[in-house]
C-alpha cells in the first residue's frame, strides 16, 4: 500500500503528463509518466495507481507513433488492478496493433473494448478502428 504523500507525488507527476500531453508535448509526457512510474515500488503491478501511469505512458507512446514502445506500456497497464476490465485501454491497445500491422491481435483488443464499453468507447476516435472491427465481428 502506498502512503498518501508517495500517491499524491506520483499523481501530481501523472498531472505534468498530461498536461504535456494535452499540449502534444510527448517527449515531455513520456518523460512525466516514466518519472512517476519510477516512484511506484516494485511489483508495480501491485499498486492501483499504475493502471493510469502505465496506460498515459501508452498513450503518449500511440500518439506519439511509437506504437511498440505503447504497445509495452500498454501491457505492463493491462496487469494492474483493473486493467482487464478497462475499456480505453483495451482500444489503445487494439489501436497500436492495428498500427503496428498485427490485425490479429487488434481485432481482439478491439473487440474486448467495444464487449465493456460497446460504441461509446470509440466516440471522438478515427472511424478506421470501428470500421476495421466491423469486418471482424459483428456490431
Amino acid at each position: 500500500m502506498l502512503s498518501a504523500r508517495l500517491r499524491a507525488e506520483i499523481q501530481a507527476t501523472l498531472d505534468e503528463g498530461d498536461e504535456c500531453l494535452d499540449a502534444d508535448e510527448f517527449t515531455d509526457a513520456i518523460a512525466a509518466y516514466q518519472q512517476a512510474l519510477a516512484l511506484i515500488p516494485d511489483p508495480k503491478y501491485l499498486h492501483e495507481i499504475s493502471l493510469p501511469a502505465f496506460t498515459a505512458l501508452g498513450e503518449a507512446y500511440f500518439f506519439s507513433g511509437h506504437y511498440r514502445d505503447a504497445l509495452a506500456a500498454l501491457k505492463e497497464a493491462e496487469k494492474a488492478p483493473g486493467g482487464v476490465e478497462n475499456p480505453l485501454l483495451h482500444l489503445r491497445l487494439g489501436q497500436a496493433y492495428f498500427e503496428s500491422g498485427d490485425l490479429d491481435h487488434a481485432a481482439d483488443a478491439l473487440t474486448r473494448a467495444y464487449a465493456l464499453d460497446g460504441r461509446d468507447v470509440f466516440d471522438g476516435e478515427d472511424d478506421k478502428y470501428l470500421s476495421f472491427l466491423a469486418t471482424r465481428i459483428e456490431l
